[in-house]
């Protein structure tokens, strides 16, 4: 059986052990296809918006400064597992886009006003194992955007597109490194960064399920914006254990362990690594705001170089922080179902919006990623 085939027949199978019953699958299924196609967006970045996403596609807006939200969009109920599982956005260059489906059939979801939200996709690539159906991606972990390119990565294959959605390149590790001296290796749960224009780079982390490689897992690179990847060999990560979290600001790339206790960061799009740096808190969640790291548990702690670390305000939440080019703030948390704001460095925090899961279907039901854009009015 081909290894691609063996791991869609899992997938399936989890996304039937999470409680989904033939109807529902069914259901999700119809769905998702009557949703229109794409690639015809007309970006028009000129008004600003937060854009946040929980399970089951839920699609939450805001184009008044993080003041007042709109349900823009709803799949079906789900959980961890299924057509309509959500765990990643990305923005740029005037185009939101929202990945749905893990352990199941992955679609990307796009919009140029925040408001309404079609298949990324216009049809015109099917992409392997798709089974002839356009509208379905690649198992999806993590979306990155750079460069008018949209990546996304998941579990051993990768798909970009640089047009918008016309049109789709394809990539697969299935034996693409079969003649590396380091061997045999396994990956999961790839999550990708748009390393900046300097170097054009996107990076993808994952998982080390096998013996080979790193112990802190696997670092993948593509300088063709998707079309290919290669396996790297960073330096100064040998003190690394368990797969982190990574993220850029301003071409400086930082990676924690995975209970963000330390970090290191990369100058050079992922070749060579400084660290480790202690972060000086554990559990925390990594995000970008404005000019700084920020990583947001207890204690909650903030850096401008990756290496030097400090305190956050007390009223700081765990969860992800995303800023606004006006520095407002908004914090999100997979177990929470609602939305913090901020305007002042995170002194002080308001809810500004709350809502209830139709179903509790298990997993983390609250909003698990989030991004600030200009889109069209």
């Amino acid at each position: 059986m081909h290894p691609t085939l063996l791991i869609s027949l899992v997938f399936f199978a989890v996304s039937l052990s999470a409680a989904e019953s033939p109807e529902a699958v069914a259901a999700a299924e119809r769905r998702r296809e009557s949703i229109p196609l794409g690639g015809d967006f007309n970006p028009n970045p000129a008004a600003s918006a937060f854009v946040v996403v929980g399970h089951g596609g839920r699609i939450l807006v805001s184009k008044d400064d993080a003041k007042t939200w709109t349900q823009a969009f709803s799949g079906a109920p789900g959980a961890d597992h299924g057509i309509w599982a959500t765990r990643t956005m990305t923005y740029g260059d005037g185009l939101f886009v929202v990945a749905v489906g893990w352990g199941a059939p992955t679609s990307w979801l796009a919009s140029d006003d925040g408001m309404n939200w079609r298949h990324l996709t216009s049809g015109a690539t099917v992409l392997p194992d798709a089974k002839g159906n356009p509208r379905i991606m690649p198992g999806t972990w993590g979306l990155a955007a750079g460069k008018g390119t949209i990546v996304g990565t998941g579990y051993m294959t990768m798909a970009a597109t640089s047009d918008g959605g016309k049109f789709f390149a394809g990539f697969g590790m299935w034996g693409a490194f079969k003649d590396d001296p380091r061997g045999k290796f396994q990956t999961h749960h790839l999550d990708p960064v748009y390393c900046g224009d300097a170097s054009g780079r996107f990076l993808a982390l994952g998982d080390n399920r096998g013996d080979a490689g790193p112990k802190f897992g696997h670092l993948f690179a593509s300088d063709d914006l998707g079309k290919t990847w290669k396996w790297l060999e960073p330096k100064g990560l040998e003190g690394s254990t368990g797969r982190g979290s990574l993220v850029v600001k301003n071409s400086l790339l930082l990676m924690t362990d995975q209970e963000a206790a330390n970090a290191w960061t990369s100058i050079d799009a992922g070749e060579t690594w400084d660290g480790p740096f202690p972060t000086g808190t554990k559990r925390a969640t990594l995000s970008v705001v404005g000019g700084e790291f920020w990583l947001c548990g207890k204690p909650s702690r903030v850096s401008a170089n990756g290496k030097s670390w400090s305190d956050l305000p007390d009223a700081v939440p765990n969860g992800q922080v995303i800023a606004s080019d006006q520095d407002t703030l908004i914090s999100i948390h997979p177990q929470r179902f609602n939305i913090l704001r901020s305007t002042d460095r995170g002194a002080n925090w308001d809810e500004v919006y709350s809502y209830q899961p139709d179903q509790i279907k298990g997993g983390a039901q609250g909003l698990r990623d989030g991004a600030f854009g200009r889109v069209a009015p």
